[in-house]
């Protein structure tokens, strides 16, 4: 008999899209008993709860084009947001048939952020349709979503990896699926006086956005996890693909799956575990505090 788990499934946007593989591999191995996701994280554990398959998901971002959500007939009049989320929302009530959290397969809650509140709410109850486009309202992206008294924009604006929320869900371990660009642990000092002249990148406004805001949110993630200690963490983040490259599903999907597989085999070993959670405690270190201030100007965290 498989062992029931919680799956945590953090945001990133196209990266998420990893969660597809990695979903496949845990089912094989566990009774998934409950799903809590922010952002992509919340499309893909609501539709998981609805009864749709990882594979059946990655037909579904096939058929689906990014430019339907992007497109310049979705802009947002009142200024909230680039886009609307119109075509979002029209999207998620036609992936989940327009039912009901209640009604789905497996309990599954989403994670929002309600501007009217300054707080995180968390959804599960209701169309899975609101709850999606609630979590997934990348803010500057997508127009804040107005639901009753709420005003939501993405999850992750205050937890990317919700794992402080798992304990709400039935199972004997946790399992948190974290995205996010890796962090860098060291920061350098820089000698303004002596530039060099370089033909300067030409980067757009959402690359400035999104590529801080994952910083970001990889910081918040990578707390959680040394805080809240899950039993397995699956760090799938294929970093080198760009956070809107949709139409790369499969690629996303093969590395999940990959990245899966090998995090399961490494826990299989009774001395993984102590050895990963000391690891996450020593990026916590490095990354609050200033260890060494180097003669050459480089700062080491």
């Amino acid at each position: 008999m498989k062992e029931k788990a919680v799956v945590v499934l953090g945001g990133g946007s196209a990266l998420g899209l990893a969660h597809l593989g990695v979903l496949s591999v845990l089912e094989e191995h566990y009774k998934i008993s409950g799903i809590i996701g922010t952002s992509m994280g919340a499309i893909v554990g609501g539709l998981y709860s609805v009864g749709i398959t990882p594979q059946e998901m990655l037909k579904l971002a096939a058929l689906h084009k990014a430019a339907r959500v992007f497109s310049p007939l979705s802009l947002d009049r009142h200024i909230g947001g680039i886009f609307d989320g119109v075509a979002l929302l029209a999207l998620c009530k036609q992936w989940t048939s327009e039912k009901q959290i209640e009604d789905g397969k497996i309990p599954f809650i989403a994670c929002a952020y309600d501007l009217v509140s300054r707080s995180t709410v968390l959804i599960n109850k209701g169309l899975y349709a609101d709850a999606l486009r609630a979590s997934t309202s990348l803010p500057l992206i997508f127009a804040p979503y107005r639901l009753g008294q709420y005003l939501f924009v993405d999850g992750g604006v205050e937890h990317p990896l919700p794992m402080a929320f798992a304990y709400l869900l039935e199972g004997n371990l946790v399992i948190a699926v974290n995205v996010l660009p890796w962090i860098e642990k060291s920061a350098r000092i820089i000698n303004l006086d002596n530039l060099e002249s370089t033909k300067p990148k030409r980067i757009s406004r959402t690359e400035v956005m999104m590529q801080t805001v994952f910083h970001n949110q990889a910081f918040m993630a990578l707390k959680d996890i040394n805080s809240y200690a899950p039993d397995i963490v699956i760090d799938a983040a294929m970093s080198e693909l760009n956070p809107f490259a949709f139409h790369k599903a499969a690629s996303f999907y093969d590395f999940g799956r990959r990245k899966a597989m090998e995090t399961l085999t490494s826990y299989a070993e009774p001395r993984f575990l102590p050895q990963i959670r000391r690891y996450y405690r020593k990026m916590m270190q490095k990354l609050n505090t200033l260890q060494k201030i180097s003669l050459d100007g480089n700062t080491s965290l």
